[in-house]
């Protein structure tokens, strides 16, 4: 009677696998710019702005899916900032498209992809951005993403041995 209440619970996860549900593969929140100041909300006071990108990426039964997207935030509030990107360097409001990603490939904690015209390497070195890299190249060489908040988490499936 107890294996008749277990095996429900065994075999879900894996109908629910079958069916279609996506599966976290990489999860990346991620400033890549010191804090600048901003008075993005035109009340006379200057705002600490930073550059943030988030990336996810899932694994699906037919390959990965996943997007880019980047944004200015508040730092006080965490809020996205509107209005910046019209008048400075990023091409979308913030929160705006999501970039698909392509060409997806892992090997333990480490995963490249491409989004947009540009192709990202990312490594987990562990919990905390201090131990993270972020390598991108646009087409003509790579550059080193230097980070000041948040963290790259690959997920991996456990070894056997594990």
């Amino acid at each position: 009677m107890k294996i008749s209440a277990i095996l429900p619970a065994i075999l879900l996860p894996m109908l629910l696998w079958s069916s279609g549900e996506k599966k976290p593969l990489l999860e990346a929140k991620v400033a890549y710019a010191k804090a600048m100041q901003f008075d993005y909300d035109r009340d006379g006071k200057i705002n600490d702005i930073q550059m943030w990108a988030t990336v996810k990426i899932y694994k699906t039964p037919n390959g990965y899916e996943g997007y880019l997207r980047r944004y200015m935030r508040d730092v006080k509030s965490g809020k996205a900032v509107l209005g910046y990107a019209d008048i400075n360097m990023l091409p979308n409001q913030p929160y705006g498209e999501k970039i698909p990603i392509s060409e997806v490939k892992q090997k333990g904690k480490t995963v490249l992809f491409k989004a947009g015209s540009k192709h990202y390497i990312m490594v987990d070195g562990g919990k905390g951005y201090q131990n993270d890299t972020i390598i991108v190249n646009d087409g003509n060489r790579d550059y080193l993403v230097e980070l000041y908040a948040g963290d790259v988490k690959i997920i991996t499936k456990p070894s056997k041995k594990e």
